[in-house]
């Protein structure tokens, strides 16, 4: 009964990795493949970039730039990359912000409908809400200030992508405390649900695949919107890295700005990106 029951649950994890994370893995590691090399602080307008060697590199919402606090004198076309790298990250945080919420919001419906239909109204559900809601929580509080500004320091993340990987490494481990702590009342009533399909567990298992079906079906929109999400916001950060390397490449004391670290296979033609 443990491996029919596992399949049958599995259709949690399939929706949490699959559709509900697809902003997660999707962007980072099919689309994008990115990663940060130095950290950045973004608050109330302020860019702040520190290199490799050492260096801070911030850039105003007036696209000023300066360089260990010193202003940087730019060219119109120096000045051209330095706006188009600041405001494709500035679009990007958001972006990214908004597709977490989203993404923790598909994967609390499809998460509590899996155990609602196993268990019925039980305690259980409860603690995914309540688990759904400190992860919401932990979200605002971590990248929003009391006034709802958008506060982000990347030397506060566990891990160096462009935004902390940990997020969905601690969504899984909190998914499988909660399935291993409550495996009894799983078991009780898959095996309940079993006595009226008259034992057979081809006929239950059947049944479980036709709800997961619907509920995949039902979910399928919200999914393929957040992967468009996921989609758009790569190019974005793609814009990003193909300016900050024009940055680098052009203005004296960047030489070890590299923040933004993107797979070169998975470039659009350059033309087409830079389009405005």
């Amino acid at each position: 009964m443990s491996k029919k029951l596992l399949l049958s649950v599995a259709l949690t994890s399939a929706l949490m990795s699959g559709h509900a994370f697809a902003h997660d893995s999707s962007f980072q590691n099919n689309s994008c493949d990115m990663e940060l090399d130095g950290h950045i602080q973004y608050y109330q307008g302020d860019l702040t970039v520190q290199m490799d060697n050492g260096s801070v590199m911030t850039i105003d919402s007036h696209h000023n730039m300066s360089i260990n606090g010193e202003p940087v004198s730019l060219d119109s076309e120096q000045q051209r990359w330095v706006s188009e790298y600041y405001n494709n990250i500035d679009i990007a945080i958001p972006m990214t912000l908004n597709i977490a919420s989203e993404g923790l919001q598909i994967a609390n419906v499809a998460v509590t409908e899996v155990f609602t239909e196993l268990l019925g109204g039980d305690q259980m559900g409860d603690d995914f809400r309540e688990l759904f809601d400190s992860l919401e929580t932990k979200l605002n509080t971590s990248f929003y200030d009391d006034a709802g500004n958008i506060r982000v320091d990347s030397t506060k993340f566990d891990e160096p992508g462009w935004f902390d990987e940990s997020w969905e490494q601690e969504f899984e481990a909190q998914i499988e405390s909660l399935i291993s702590e409550s495996m009894g009342r799983i078991l009780i009533a898959v095996g309940t649900q079993m006595l009226w399909e008259g034992g057979d567990m081809s006929e239950f298992e059947q049944k479980m695949e036709r709800w997961g079906e619907d509920l995949e079906y039902r979910l399928e929109s919200q999914a393929a919107a957040l992967e468009e999400k996921g989609d758009a916001l790569c190019k974005v950060l793609k814009k990003a890295d193909y300016a900050e390397g024009k940055m680098q490449a052009s203005i004296s004391g960047l030489d070890d700005l590299n923040l933004l670290d993107i797979d070169q296979d998975n470039h659009h033609d350059h033309n087409d990106e830079m389009k405005m």
